[in-house]
């Protein structure tokens, strides 16, 4: 891996280079790894990161604005290209560093007389896409101010805020970006108590979707995410007949979406657009990853938020009904592709191309479930609230049908505990005029809940259901994130991720 250090500040370069050492564990006078390389790059040009030029032209101008603001894009992305080909292309040595990242300093996003049409970040991304790197953007790191009037030549002082953003912006590239997990899956899902055998040979597939509207870039698009026993992490894109590693999704993604500037509009609306899929298209893309893709044993997560309907005039509005709790229950023991062209049927269990396929796993979040759990027997019991400090996890008996199982994340590092002074009592959707009421974070311990469905014969009895279960509650932890739990399973987030990495070369901010 070539990790590129691309600033204008001093302090930025000195904050990220120490980050990243301590990324990689290493001691005063320890060199990176021998697989790392590790470059240094001066922005000596200014005007690389001046805002998108509005040539004097306001919102209102509308279409005259638009072109001033798409000719300043492309300006800019040709300025970096030949910025990234003159610095950092002749460094590149693709036989012992094949995966390149660029930690880009780009200044300060949020400028008072600064229109967020005139952000830079997709344009130096795209520009990064073209070249085949990898980018993360950091914004300039400054010192804390020094209260003493001494003439003692002291070192700058960072705050925690600011190394905790800059640590966070280096794990997301150099963990996040390619995949890296710091264990074996495999260990995990024993210890959810799947059988060895099933373990190590075990596929987790998640289904990941991003919906914008009209004004915010128009998209709807879909991947799905792989992550194998192993480790490896990889991904199938909507066009594509085979996956990818993940390390090389975001530059195909980046270049699709690159292309996709061209798309024609209508009434701001993209016409006949690869990154704008139809609900046909979604459900024949979750169908022919089920039925074609799984060669090992395999769990399949879906949300049903987004794809179980769909407005609009497109098969109308269908994407996969049977999420629906309307149908699920009857359904449980099929898949109904009946409305899918080129599938037009229900496969049932004994069906000899869905027999890697454990089950079928639909999440629900925010407020879709409930969100809260009760920790006491009766009602007026004297019994404190408290918070959940572990990941924990949850299982409705009452539901005997089908298993409803709730996931909550662990209390993130960063919040006090509830039932410590002076805030003891006191919940996530406590009183908002309360002083301390808004500094409760409402979404890493969010209840997940957690429903299996077309579950094979030998994992339908209620212990195996748990340990199928079990899978995405563990899963809900990243290395580039240790402050608390992520909301969607390891896999899902990649996905999520991925797609929002390149939403900006959309002008998506």
């Amino acid at each position: 891996m070539h990790i590129f250090l691309i600033y204008r500040e001093q302090d930025t370069y000195k904050v990220v280079y120490q980050q990243l050492r301590d990324v990689f564990l290493l001691n005063e006078n320890e060199d990176f790894p021998q697989d790392i390389t590790v470059s240094k790059i001066l922005i000596d040009d200014a005007t690389l990161l001046q805002p998108l030029n509005t040539g004097g032209f306001l919102l209102k101008d509308h279409h005259k604005f638009d072109e001033q603001i798409r000719k300043q894009y492309q300006a800019k992305r040709e300025a970096w290209r030949t910025f990234i080909q003159k610095n950092a292309i002749p460094l590149i040595n693709c036989e012992t560093n094949p995966h390149c990242l660029a930690i880009i300093e780009i200044g300060r996003i949020k400028t008072k007389g600064v229109l967020p049409q005139q952000n830079i970040k997709g344009a130096i991304r795209e520009a990064c896409v073209r070249e085949g790197m990898s980018s993360q953007m950091i914004q300039t790191v400054t010192p804390k101010s020094s209260d003493t009037e001494d003439d003692e030549d002291k070192s700058p002082a960072y705050s925690k805020a600011t190394k905790g953003r800059v640590m966070n912006a280096v794990l997301d590239g150099t963990l996040r970006q390619i995949g890296v997990l710091y264990g074996l899956p495999f260990e995990v899902y024993e210890q959810a108590k799947i059988l060895q055998e099933i373990a190590q040979d075990l596929d987790i597939i998640a289904f990941c979707r991003r919906k914008t509207n009209q004004y915010q870039g128009d998209i709807h698009y879909a991947l799905a995410v792989r992550l194998r026993a192993t480790g490896a992490v990889d991904i199938m894109l909507p066009d594509a007949s085979d996956w990818i590693p993940y390390s090389q999704a975001g530059i195909a993604i980046g270049k699709i979406f690159a292309e996709a500037r061209r798309d024609r509009h209508e009434n701001t609306k993209r016409i006949q657009s690869k990154i704008k899929l139809s609900s046909t298209e979604l459900v024949q893309f979750v169908a022919r990853v089920v039925t074609k893709h799984l060669d090992r044993p395999t769990i399949v997560l879906i949300e049903a938020e987004g794809w179980r309907n769909e407005r609009g005039e497109d098969n109308e509005g269908k994407i996969w009904p049977q999420l629906q709790n309307e149908y699920l229950l009857a359904k449980c023991n099929v898949l109904d592709f009946s409305h899918v062209p080129g599938h037009t049927c229900e496969y049932s269990r004994e069906n000899n191309q869905l027999e890697n396929l454990l089950a079928v796993i639909r999440i629900r979040t925010g407020k879709e479930t409930p969100q809260y759990i009760t920790n006491r027997e009766t009602w007026n019991k004297d019994c404190p609230t408290r918070d959940l400090p572990h990941l924990s996890g949850f299982y409705d008996g009452s539901a005997l049908e089908l298993l409803h199982y709730f996931s909550v994340g662990r209390l993130p590092k960063t919040q006090k505990l509830q039932n410590e002074m002076p805030i003891p009592e006191l919940y996530k959707l406590g009183y908002q005029d309360d002083e301390y009421g808004a500094n409760i974070p409402f979404k890493h311990q969010q209840i997940v809940e957690i429903m299996p469905f077309f579950v094979r014969l030998d994992f339908q009895k209620q212990e195996a259901l748990k340990a199928l279960c079990r899978v995405p509650h563990y899963l809900r932890c990243t290395p580039a994130w240790s402050m608390g739990n992520i909301v969607f399973p390891y896999p899902m987030h990649l996905g999520k991720e991925l797609i929002e990495d390149y939403l900006c070369i959309l002008g998506v901010n």
